[in-house]
């Protein structure tokens, strides 16, 4: 679930602390050799994500060396334009960029709430790459919300020798529910507890095992098995359950995740990024999703931050799970429709989305025109009786409605797990087919 707050008029102009929007970018070039630039260790950076609706700032925390990395060696660079937020690896004494990532943030989507537009706040973040041998720059990119554009907000260096420098030790237990092959060339998911007590491990694991089987009944991942990792850890909350706000209730659990994240009753979320962090690095890992045992429907994801869902009996458990790593995994685009509502400040119909599920028609160009056939009329007519049709009776083409809009904005097909949390839809299948090829290189 993405979170739906409309603030139409209101375009996000950003300022920043260490860099102007106007700051030249660093070239990116191909991929660089990881044992020329790269221990073998993973590394983190930590900072404070600050601002308000018309502002953005990021506050140093620190750094630190985890275990072993566990993404490709081979793609260090990522050459999707998803995410709403980017980050470059420099060498200091080449001036190469060595590594990039994309991401988005619970920031981002707190900087669209009405509460933004009269107050400041901060969210702890972290970003995670492969430490470089020798000093480098990091440097932290933004979309502006106005042009779409990326630009330049933050640039710090950083000494590999610094003593500031910490070592994560993770003292969390940790246990592998599907290895399908080395940590290099896999995609490594961790999950995460939230809210199961000293007693309750059991039903955690069992609650893993059921999100394991859940993501290999849906292709593509089924038939790539062998390039998965899946390991939980174990990491006991003081209480039982999640909070629920609205109601007046409160849990004291380890990743404070709670439902009614930013009035949202079932947008289930937790503000305590660097904390999730500090309990993953007990496994190697590149995706994170959080268990929370709660059978209130209910969770969210987020491109390259955290995926989160019930672990209870919700009535559709497994589903939720897999629509959510849609969204953390690489950035697929919630597919439902509001009737009525033409206007989003996630969504400018006048600019292109990039996630790879939808469009405006602004940049339609390297999506999914090459699977729409010739005969298919664009826009695409819809009819609610599509919605109880097979999905393999159904036509790629391009249907008006998604992203919580009702207007200006299409999705490939009317039914797929990102709308009626079906089957991923053709297009959807093909761009994870695309990820994980980058990610398992």
């Amino acid at each position: 679930m993405k979170k739906y707050i409309f603030l139409a008029p209101l375009f996000l102009l950003f300022s920043s602390c260490s860099t102007v929007k106007t700051a030249k970018q660093t070239a990116v070039d191909s991929n660089p050799l990881f044992d020329e630039y790269f221990t073998g260790t993973t590394m983190r950076f930590d900072f404070h994500h600050a601002g308000d609706c018309n502002s953005e700032n990021y506050y140093f925390d620190r750094v630190m060396r985890e275990g072993e990395w566990a993404g490709s060696r081979i793609s260090l660079i990522n050459p999707f334009d998803f995410g709403e937020q980017q980050f470059r690896i420099i060498d200091t004494e080449s001036k190469k960029v060595i590594y990039k990532n994309n991401y988005c943030t619970l920031f981002n989507e707190w900087q669209t709430t009405e509460e933004a537009t009269r107050t400041q706040r901060s969210m702890p973040e972290s970003l995670l790459f492969p430490e470089p041998k020798k000093d480098f720059i990091i440097e932290i990119y933004a979309r502006n919300k106005k042009s779409r554009e990326i630009e330049k907000r933050f640039s710090q260096t950083i000494s590999v020798s610094d003593y500031n420098i910490r070592t994560n030790r993770p003292c969390h237990e940790c246990t592998n529910i599907h290895i399908g092959g080395n940590i290099t060339n896999s995609l490594d998911i961790v999950l995460l507890s939230d809210g199961f007590t000293a007693d309750e491990k059991e039903k955690f694991i069992s609650s893993c095992r059921m999100w394991c089987d859940a993501l290999f009944k849906y292709s593509p991942f089924n038939d790539s098995k062998n390039r998965i990792n899946i390991r939980a850890v174990w990491a006991p909350s003081k209480e039982s359950g999640i909070s629920e706000p609205g109601k007046g209730k409160w849990v004291e659990t380890i990743l404070d995740t709670r439902f009614y994240t930013f009035g949202s009753e079932r947008y289930q979320m937790t503000e305590e990024f660097q904390k999730v962090r500090d309990i993953a690095a007990a496994a190697p890992y590149e995706s994170i999703f959080i268990l929370t045992n709660t059978d209130k429907y209910g969770g969210g994801g987020i491109y390259n931050f955290y995926g989160l869902g019930s672990a209870g009996e919700t009535g559709y458990t497994g589903e939720v799970y897999i629509h959510e790593f849609g969204h953390s995994l690489m950035g697929l685009g919630d597919e439902y429709v509001e009737k009525g509502n033409t206007v989003s400040a996630f969504y400018p119909t006048d600019k292109e989305p990039w996630e790879a599920n939808l469009t405006t028609f602004v940049n339609f160009n390297g999506k999914w025109e090459n699977m729409i056939d010739k005969k298919t009329a664009i826009p695409t007519p819809f009819d609610e009786k599509m919605l109880k049709q097979p999905q393999e009776e159904l036509t790629v083409g391009a249907y008006e409605g998604g992203g919580y809009l009702e207007k200006g904005i299409y999705r490939p097909t009317p039914q797929c797990m990102m709308n009626q949390l079906r089957d991923f839809c053709p297009v959807c299948q093909e761009a994870i087919k695309r990820y994980l090829d980058y990610i398992c290189k």
